[in-house]
């Protein structure tokens, strides 16, 4: 094993640039499946094999489900019936392309400044991030379309979350050594690891379900029109999650990115007199994904601001 990790380790860059990216457009393609049936009891996930169209209802051919490439020959239409697809399949599947293709370069060859890829832990990190990637991409998406999460994409992945953060080191990926996602010492490593993503959870989706509930008396009227809470039961119970698969540190930082979106979105929607209240969730997972991905450079953004902040007082 540790040979062929040593052989890995010599293996040019772009190989596994390359090898996620490719990856990362089917592992869309599949989630573009997950977002469409997931929501739907009447469909399953596994039945038909084949995606289909929403219009005719004919299964396509194998060709037409190849990511970015079927879309493309069939200039984004049913072959069968002529309707038109949506841009979103392919913008999905590309998305999801390069948020592989971004992880594996930084967790394997940290952005260009070392190559780790030799290493096992780095490619159990690689796993943990990917993870993180897929689940949260179809929540966000399903959340924008139908303000409803079922809870196999929150709670379901607990399953797998909580386990894998006994690998300390997948959560302390883009942390300073000066910051650590532990909170136990007296425990094992382990096991310190597993109970700190867990209060980390627990702690965030309180303060999440106390400041919705403070939301809806200042804002009352507000909520009112909307015809329900200010902070959906579902976005708590995502906080859960996150905490199990980014522990505190960068559960605060996907929080902060968070409200910067969500405020920027809504004062522009504001401006342009559009509707407004859209999910948080979207907003959650991309401070999730952001917080996994580039941690040090949030952190290095933190302290500029601080340090301007300083200057000013």
């Amino acid at each position: 094993m540790t040979e062929l990790f040593e052989i890995i380790g010599k293996m040019p860059p772009w190989f596994w640039l390359a090898y996620w990216f490719v990856i990362g457009a089917f592992v869309g393609s599949f989630l573009n499946v997950v977002v469409y049936r997931l929501p739907r009891n009447c469909l399953s996930i596994n039945n038909p094999k084949r995606s289909f169209c929403p219009s005719c209802k004919k299964q396509l051919k194998w060709s037409d489900n190849l990511p970015l490439i079927g879309w493309a020959r069939l200039r984004g239409k049913c072959r069968f019936c002529g309707v038109k697809f949506g841009a979103r399949y392919p913008l999905v599947e590309l998305m999801t392309a390069v948020l592989f293709l971004v992880s594996a370069w930084g967790v394997l060859y940290g952005y260009g400044l070392r190559n780790t890829s030799g290493d096992p832990g780095s490619w159990l990190t690689l796993l943990h991030v990917l993870g993180i990637i897929g689940v949260l991409v179809p929540w966000a998406l399903i959340d924008l379309d139908l303000t409803v999460i079922p809870d196999s994409l929150t709670l379901g992945p607990l399953i797998v979350f909580i386990p894998f953060a006994a690998h300390a080191d997948a959560l302390q990926f883009g942390l300073d050594r000066n910051t650590s996602h532990l909170l136990f010492s007296f425990l094992p490593e382990w096991l310190d690891s597993i109970a700190s993503v867990t209060v980390a959870g627990v702690g965030a989706a309180l303060v999440l379900w106390l400041i919705g509930k403070g939301a809806n008396v200042v804002f009352r009227k507000r909520v009112e029109e909307i015809g329900g809470e200010a902070m959906g039961f579902a976005d708590v119970k995502l906080m859960i999650l996150l905490g199990a698969m980014l522990g505190w540190p960068k559960l605060l930082a996907a929080f902060g990115v968070a409200i910067f979106a969500g405020s920027v979105v809504g004062g522009i929607q504001l401006i342009l007199k559009k509707k407004h209240g859209t999910p948080f969730g979207p907003y959650l997972a991309l401070g999730a994904i952001s917080a996994a991905l580039a941690m040090s450079w949030l952190l290095r953004v933190a302290d500029w601001y601080l340090n301007l902040l300083g200057g000013l007082v």
